[in-house]
């Protein structure tokens, strides 16, 4: 049994201060990631206008490649919106969308329920956050979630050396709006390959003219834009 190693307890936060706490997760074998916990941001000062408690937020990889974050409020007053923040290392953020409260005068749901999904999300590790903004402006963070995407596991490239212009790719996850490129080493493209779905195995040539100078070259797998894999081939000559 795959253990959730939470490093973060409730957070109370009362004043402007940003607060963030990290949970950790082991993947289990299917390579499907998801984070949960008892992780929540608690927010309730007169002052400020807003009076929110943002639970359970969490985030899984589908089959798809595709991060589906979701959480929860309670008692929610008084905000805009969640802005939607990544990260590639921790600690530097940047916001990539935001949604909007779903709190208005007709609400009168005592816990209401939120989601988002990266279509687009970093490949290996990521760090996510959701920022909630007050209709005053007031702000404040949720605990950190990280999502491991290793999307680049189970997805190969061969043979890395190349005698007949062939090449295969497999992947047994789907890889969508993937593209495979090959470069020789002064970065100048040779050839570009596009599949709207890629899994199981298929297969292009490195040069669609069908012949290339020995030599090393550079093949680059990406799948919605974002890098899966990149490794070195060897052309031989006939």
């Amino acid at each position: 049994m795959k253990k959730i190693l939470i490093f973060a307890a409730l957070i109370i936060a009362t004043t402007s201060s940003h607060a963030a706490g990290y949970v950790s997760y082991d993947p289990s074998d299917s390579g499907t990631t998801s984070l949960s916990g008892g992780n929540a941001l608690g927010e309730n000062n007169i002052s400020t206008g807003m009076s929110i408690t943002l639970t359970n937020f969490k985030g899984l990889v589908t089959e798809n490649l595709v991060v589906d974050l979701s959480w929860a409020t309670i008692m929610e007053s008084g905000v805009s919106y969640f802005a939607i923040e990544r990260s590639a290392d921790g600690i530097n953020f940047e916001d990539i969308d935001s949604v909007k409260s779903k709190m208005s005068i007709s609400t009168h749901d005592y816990q209401l329920q939120y989601s988002y999904a990266d279509a687009h999300p970093l490949a290996g590790m990521s760090y996510y956050r959701v920022e909630v903004v007050g209709k005053n402006g007031y702000h404040n963070q949720s605990p950190v979630i990280i999502i491991k995407n290793s999307q680049a596991e189970g997805t190969k490239i061969y043979p890395t050396i190349i005698q007949n212009n062939m090449v295969f790719v497999e992947s047994d996850k789907n890889l969508r709006s993937a593209k495979l490129e090959f470069f020789d080493l002064s970065g100048k493209k040779i050839s570009e390959t596009n599949w709207a779905t890629l899994i199981g195995t298929q297969n292009t040539q490195v040069s669609m003219s069908g012949s290339l100078p020995t030599g090393t070259y550079l093949a680059r797998l990406t799948a919605n834009g974002q890098n899966v894999k990149t490794q070195l081939l060897i052309v031989q000559g006939h």
